[in-house]
């Protein structure tokens, strides 16, 4: 009989599913949907719950994940293979936002001139019954010239204009878009290593990273400005310096209206790169935190851990669930830093510290020159 804290079940349309014998599920904060998998074997015992396994491709279908809800979404592919004496399905699918962020834009003029960043995003997933979330501070300026691109996806769109408000674009387990400004994210819970990390992969890399980051944009001729003045935007921001300088120089994909638009892009792309700095991969037992819990993507933990040189807040950029004979019921924790999803951990008492011999990381709020 197995822990209820271990079940995986597939509901649809009221009607439910649990004798797996591998589950999938993986949760991406920062992306367009989550996604899952889930296989069956047929047993001897089992004919009545066999017949009861028969969703296809369309259905929409909630995941239950020890008892709390895992992901909403659909299937999307049914494979199905059997011989004399076998006979196995599995079952794969997306969260509710893939029929949206992968559908192109929807509006007969593509026109969004003078309407915000949360504005915009309503308008083109409205089309699709997706709502989108704001989490924390969004710059609401208009952007005074907007286009989308004929054909161009409604992910790819928000994500391109997001980056000039600061803001990241994801999804949650609900079926929501994110809007992804800065907010307060709060440690909820301690990873300490020989007591509940089973393994880590611990990577430092400087590889995205640039010590000078420039941005350069044009905005329109005007009795304010002259060709040379709209033309000749640019904003400059500074990141870790290593033995080797690296230089990069980002042209923004639209017209601006004000040098504070380049400002806010250069920052946001060299808080990106920054928060490269340091991927962990930190598998754990069960899918529960605290045995109460779902592990979420978006959450912060604190990370104790000599062996990967870690003793520091971070975040879940990506939550994957995990069930098989072989593991058994495991849960990976994708952890960036705090920064990278916007997020803001630190506590009294609980300074940071970074692996020895390594630059310490910039304050998310970098100072740009222009």
């Amino acid at each position: 009989m197995p822990k209820p804290s271990e079940v995986a079940q597939l509901v649809v349309a009221g009607n439910q599913f649990e004798d797996w014998t591998s589950v999938w599920v993986q949760h991406p904060w920062g992306g367009p949907y989550p996604l899952f998998r889930f296989t069956a074997s047929e047993r001897d015992n089992l004919p009545t719950d066999w017949r009861k396994l028969q969703f296809k491709p369309g259905d929409k279908c909630e995941i239950m994940l020890g008892g709390q809800l895992g992901v909403t979404g659909q299937i999307t592919e049914r494979q199905v293979a059997y011989d004399a004496s076998n006979h196995a399905v599995q079952l794969s699918g997306k969260g509710t936002t893939w029929g949206a962020t992968t559908s192109s834009v929807d509006d007969k003029t593509g026109n969004f001139d003078n309407m915000s960043m949360t504005a915009i995003a309503d308008k083109v997933l409205a089309p699709f019954g997706v709502k989108a979330l704001p989490i924390g501070k969004i710059d609401q300026r208009p952007f005074d010239r907007m286009q989308a691109q004929p054909g161009e996806l409604v992910f790819d769109f928000l994500d391109r204009i997001a980056r000039m408000r600061g803001v990241l674009m994801g999804s949650d387990h609900l079926g929501n878009m994110l809007i992804i400004g800065d907010h307060p994210s709060p440690v909820v819970q301690d990873l300490i290593e020989g007591e509940n990390i089973l393994k880590m992969q611990c990577v430092f890399s400087n590889e995205q990273m640039y010590d000078l980051l420039s941005v350069t944009g044009q905005k329109a001729v005007s009795d304010d400005s002259g060709p040379r003045d709209s033309a000749e935007m640019e904003a400059q921001a500074k990141g870790t310096k290593f033995a080797i300088s690296r230089f990069m120089k980002i042209v923004t994909e639209q017209p601006v209206k004000e040098r504070s638009e380049i400002e806010a892009r250069a920052n946001f792309e060299n808080i990106q790169r920054e928060g490269t700095l340091i991927t962990a991969y930190a598998t754990v037992q069960g899918w529960l935190r605290d045995g109460k819990t779902l592990w979420r993507a978006g959450d912060s933990v604190w990370v104790h851990s000599p062996m990967a040189m870690l003793n520091m807040p971070m975040s879940i950029q990506t939550a994957t669930f995990a069930q098989d004979n072989k593991s058994g019921t495991t849960t990976v924790l994708e952890l960036v830093l705090p920064w990278k999803l916007l997020g803001k951990t630190l506590e009294t008492g609980r300074a940071p510290t970074i692996a020895p011999g390594t630059p310490s990381p910039p304050d998310p709020a970098t100072t740009v020159s222009t």
